[in-house]
C-alpha cells in the first residue's frame, strides 16, 4: 500500500468517526422514546432513501456482482441488525458517551479478527495501540463520571455490568460487519452502493420483526416531526455518510488501522457533550480519550 493511498483511508476513516459522533448526539432521545427496534426500523428507511438519492445523483454505478452479495448479506446480519440493534439498547442503558467508548471497542476485535481471519499483519505497535485502547475504555467507563453530573445524559439504568456487557457485544458485531464486508470492498464494490445494499437488507429484517415486538405495539407507526428529523440526521450521518467513508476507506487501508482511526468517535463527542449538557467531563474520560488518541497514533506512525 503507497502513502497516498493509506493517507487517504485514514482521512477517510476520521471523517467516518465524526460523522458517527453527529449521528450519536441525535440519536438518544429517539432510541429512548421509540426502542431500539422501531427506532432502528425508521432510521433505515431514511438511510434507504438518504443513500438511493445520492447514488442516482452522483451518477454511481447501481450494480453489485452476485459474488459479493454473501458479504454485504453477513455484513448486515453482523454490523447493522444485530450490532445496531444492541448499540441503541446500550444507549438507553448508558447514555451517548459510555455507549461510544465501548462500541470503541470494535476496532480492537476487528483489528484481531482482521489477524485471524484475513491474514493482516498484527505487529507489536498494533498490539500495543490495543493495549492503550482498552485502557482508554475502562477508564472512561468507570472513572468517566463527575458526581454532580446529573443530565439526563449521564444517568444509567442498573446494573451497570449488563450495560457494558451489551456494549462490548455490539462492538463484536460490528467487528465481524466489518470483517465480512472487507473482501468485497478490496475487490472494488462501490462504497455508495455497498451502503444502500446493507441498508435495505437491514431495512428488510427490521421491518420483520414489527409483528413480534410488544414494546412497540400502541404506539403511532410515525413518531412526531421533531423526533422524525433526529431519525432522519441518525440515517444520515450514521447509516448514510459515516457507513460509505468506512467502506471507502477498506478499499486500500487494512482493517485494524481503519477500524481503530474510526472508533475516535469517544474522543470527538466529548466537546460536544461539555457544550450540550454544560457539564465538565470527569477526569477519567478525558485520560481514556488521550489513551485513545495515543492509540491512534501508533497505528498511523
Amino acid at each position: 500500500m503507497n502513502f497516498a493511498a493509506m493517507n487517504m483511508a485514514a482521512l477517510l476513516a476520521l471523517a467516518a468517526a465524526l460523522s458517527w459522533t453527529m449521528a450519536a448526539l441525535v440519536s438518544h432521545r429517539p432510541a429512548s422514546e421509540l426502542g431500539s427496534l422501531h427506532f432502528n426500523r425508521l432510521r433505515m428507511v431514511a438511510a434507504v432513501v438518504i443513500m438511493g438519492v445520492l447514488l442516482l445523483l452522483g451518477g454511481r454505478p447501481v450494480t453489485i456482482a452476485t459474488e459479493f452479495w454473501p458479504h454485504i448479506i453477513l455484513s448486515s446480519l453482523a454490523g447493522i441488525v444485530c450490532g445496531d440493534f444492541l448499540l441503541f439498547v446500550t444507549m438507553r442503558r448508558l447514555g451517548p458517551r459510555r455507549t461510544n467508548v465501548l462500541f470503541a471497542t470494535n476496532a480492537l476485535f476487528a483489528a484481531i479478527f482482521g489477524w485471524v481471519f484475513l491474514g493482516e499483519a498484527l505487529a507489536g505497535q498494533t498490539l500495543l495501540a490495543i493495549l492503550f485502547g482498552f485502557a482508554g475504555v475502562v477508564l472512561a467507563v468507570i472513572y468517566g463520571k463527575r458526581r454532580d453530573l446529573m443530565h439526563r445524559w449521564e444517568s444509567v439504568m442498573p446494573p451497570l455490568w449488563l450495560g457494558v456487557c451489551l456494549g462490548i457485544a455490539a462492538a463484536v458485531c460490528q467487528a465481524l460487519g466489518v470483517i465480512f464486508i472487507r473482501p468485497a470492498m478490496a475487490a472494488g464494490v462501490d462504497p455508495v452502493a455497498a451502503t444502500l445494499a446493507r441498508a435495505v437488507v437491514g431495512a428488510v429484517v427490521f421491518w420483520m420483526t414489527m409483528p413480534f415486538d410488544r414494546g412497540w405495539r400502541g404506539r403511532p407507526l410515525v413518531p412526531a416531526s421533531g423526533l422524525l428529523l433526529l431519525i432522519g440526521l441518525n440515517g444520515l450521518f450514521g447509516l448514510g455518510v459515516g457507513a460509505a467513508f468506512l467502506l471507502a476507506a477498506l478499499e486500500t487501508g487494512n482493517v485494524a488501522t481503519v477500524t481503530i482511526l474510526a472508533s475516535t468517535t469517544p474522543v470527538l463527542i466529548l466537546p460536544f457533550i461539555w457544550a450540550r449538557t454544560r457539564m465538565r467531563p470527569a477526569a477519567g474520560a478525558w485520560i481514556g480519550g488521550c489513551l485513545v488518541v495515543i492509540c491512534t497514533a501508533l497505528l498511523v506512525a
